[in-house]
């Protein structure tokens, strides 16, 4: 109680007028009573009002109510992000309403004003916050009402309805002016038509229930409720104002963005020719070039955002000259490079993070994150991330930002999803590249010696394919080999106990997208001791599938990723020991995925070899017990003990 007392002193003096009514009126909603302990809070309200001009200029007013049902969750905030040379936060009021009835308005000196910068970026958007304070009792409601004004060329908006906490009332509100219309696309709720009232829209939700995530199922973004509109003028005022009606009139508008700056100059000119000087086809100028821009340092500079800034990159010759910049510089600059060198290409946005978050049906330049590129190649190229695209051709898909996949690999986030190709009109939203899992295969080759009294001593060679190395390819050239064998010592350690790693080596192979790691090590007590037996698990060598379902009930769907594992274990057996009994081959198939193992038997050894492959697969949450069954006889056929007799 002290310490709440002296935060009210803080805050700041008692309003001398009430709360607003609206904000009154809905504290005194009732809140259900058997919300679980993990719930903390309750938004009573979540609401923003956005009014468009003739201009297209536009104002938004957002409010939001929450009610603290128990302590130790994370403070509730009023946040609102804006760009200064676009627009402003023209207001911003908080207010605390204590259980006791008191009513406290935050005076303006709470409010921090703060930069978005995070590290390798450079940007003009900044932040207010207000805060609720930490140690407000339980049954305390937190309210802000803050307005946003914004000169801005976009005609397209995203809304979420609601963070992870339950919502009883969430609403958005759209005004135009007379004779403008809207469409809104609801994501990941029932569809709800709004109220109409001449230009006005009004889009509700209510009683909404929090949002609990778990492991192995779909992220955040594929969850929670949003709204996205696209609104369009009768008869726009200003030339860039445009309607984006679908998917190549998008195309169109950014193509005047991202193709200018990717324009050849002399020294971009030169510079291809250097790189390309001892290439001997075009996919080896790809290859040089590509390797060029990947090393090129990224630092993002965002810049007018909210006048298509975010989406225009810096002239090639420019980001060659400084060696810095982000995806969509570093994309420019490939572009630039490969049409020096007579290989033509696009520019390709895309949403790195989720490979299901772009929708089709809503043509929004704002649904991407990323810049990638498509490259245009001929029949004789048959890389993975080689597809033909109607009107396009024949196109290689490459990431320039991502310094550890090679041209013919995509990371694995981006790969399947959807993603803009921006060629004037006839740009569309395509779907990329999905690598075979044979391309991402593990394969891992261990010979293993053991002693009387269960150690052993193992050489293990695996070779990662694809985005199967892409953590150790980029533990490797970031942190070092010290830092390798410290993760790598870890992860063994948790799997087989006593570990010592006496060698390590990484062998990469961009051409062949291929990644070798040699591991010598000692494992103290690998055979359990039984009188005159000794029982060891060959299996237990290689890494197992990596899923951990526990036995609980399972509400959202599961998400599994495609891999592909061959994995050959010999040991050679302990002097004076022979195989007393081993197991029998297993083998299985079903539409997660498939598992055989096989044993070879010799006087001094034991052979064991196993085949798995994991699917590509969303599956819904009643067949989370199927799942876990497989995975159970999955972990039962790679770890099946041989047990061994005293001779």
């Amino acid at each position: 109680m002290k310490s709440l007392l002296l935060a009210l002193l803080t805050i700041a003096v008692v309003a001398a007028k009430d709360a607003p009514a609206w904000l009154q009126d809905t504290a005194r909603q009732t809140v259900r009573s058997d919300y679980p302990p993990k719930v903390k809070a309750v938004a009573l309200l979540r609401e923003e009002h956005l009014t468009v001009d003739n201009e297209g200029r536009r104002s938004m007013t957002e409010r939001g109510v929450v009610k603290i049902l128990q302590p130790g969750g994370h403070p509730p905030e009023a946040y609102r992000t804006y760009n200064p040379k676009t627009g402003r936060i023209r207001e911003l009021h908080a207010w605390l309403l204590l259980p006791s009835g008191k009513e406290i308005e935050y005076d303006k000196k709470r409010m921090l004003d703060v930069a978005l910068d995070q590290q390798y970026t450079y940007e003009e958007g900044r932040a207010k916050i207000i805060q609720c304070d930490g140690d407000a009792p339980a049954g305390s409601v937190f309210a802000w009402e803050v307005t946003e004004e914004e000169d801005t060329i976009f005609t397209t908006y995203p809304y979420d309805f609601q963070d992870e906490e339950p919502v009883l009332l969430a609403r958005f509100m759209l005004s135009l002016p007379p004779g403008w219309e809207a469409r809104g696309n609801l994501f990941n709720h029932p569809d709800v038509a709004p109220e109409i009232s001449g230009s006005n829209y009004t889009w509700t939700l209510r009683d909404l229930p929090a949002i609990e995530q778990e492991e192995y199922g779909p992220g955040w973004h594929a969850l929670a409720p949003r709204l996205a509109v696209t609104y369009f003028p009768g008869s726009a005022t200003k030339a860039d104002l445009r309607p984006l009606k679908d998917w190549p009139a998008v195309s169109a508008w950014m193509s005047g963005f991202v193709d200018p700056p990717a324009a050849v100059t002399a020294s971009v000119k030169a510079k291809a020719a250097e790189l390309t000087a001892s290439a001997a086809n075009n996919l080896d100028r790809i290859r040089a070039i590509a390797k060029f821009t990947q090393q090129t340092n990224y630092v993002e500079v965002a810049m007018n955002l909210t006048r298509g800034g975010g989406y225009t990159p810096h002239p090639a010759s420019d980001v060659l000259s400084r060696n810095y910049g982000d995806c969509k510089d570093k994309s420019a600059l490939m572009r630039a490079l490969l049409k020096a060198a007579g290989i033509d290409s696009y520019a390709v946005v895309i949403f790195s993070g989720d490979r299901a978050y772009v929708r089709q049906e809503w043509p929004s330049p704002m649904q991407f994150n990323h810049a990638i590129v498509a490259v245009k190649v001929g029949p004789d190229t048959t890389l993975p991330t080689v597809a033909d695209y109607p009107g396009l051709g024949r196109l290689l898909i490459f990431d320039p930002t991502d310094p550890y996949t090679p041209v013919g690999d995509l990371p694995e986030d981006e790969q399947g999803s959807l993603a803009l190709v921006i060629a004037g009109d006839r740009g569309d939203l395509l779907r990329m590249p999905l690598v075979a899992s044979t391309s991402n295969r593990v394969e891992l080759q261990a010979d293993a010696r053991m002693e009387t009294l269960g150690a052993v001593s193992a050489h293990l060679t695996s070779q990662y394919f694809g985005q199967s190395g892409a953590l150790w390819r980029a533990t490797a050239r970031d942190r070092g080999e010290d830092e390798l064998k410290r993760l790598l010592e870890r992860i063994y350690t948790r799997r087989l106990g006593g570990v010592t790693l006496e060698k390590i080596a990484s062998t990469d192979h961009p051409a062949e997208g291929r990644l070798e790691l040699a591991i010598d090590l000692k494992v103290r007590e690998f055979g359990q001791s039984m009188g005159k037996l000794l029982m060891v698990r060959p299996g237990a060598l290689a890494p197992d599938h990596g899923y951990n379902l526990p036995r609980k009930p399972r509400k959202l769907p599961v998400k599994l990723a495609a891999r592909v594992r061959h994995d050959r274990i010999e040991l050679q057996l302990p002097a004076g020991f022979a195989v007393d009994e081993r197991p029998e081959p297993v083998e299985f198939k079903g539409p997660y995925g498939s598992y055989r193992n096989s044993w070879k038997i010799s006087p001094d050894r034991v052979v064991f070899e196993q085949f798995l492959e994991i699917q590509d697969v969303l599956a819904p949450a009643s067949e989370y017990a199927a799942i876990r069954d497989f995975f159970e006889k999955l972990s039962a056929g790679q770890y099946s003990p041989v047990l061994l007799t005293r001779q």
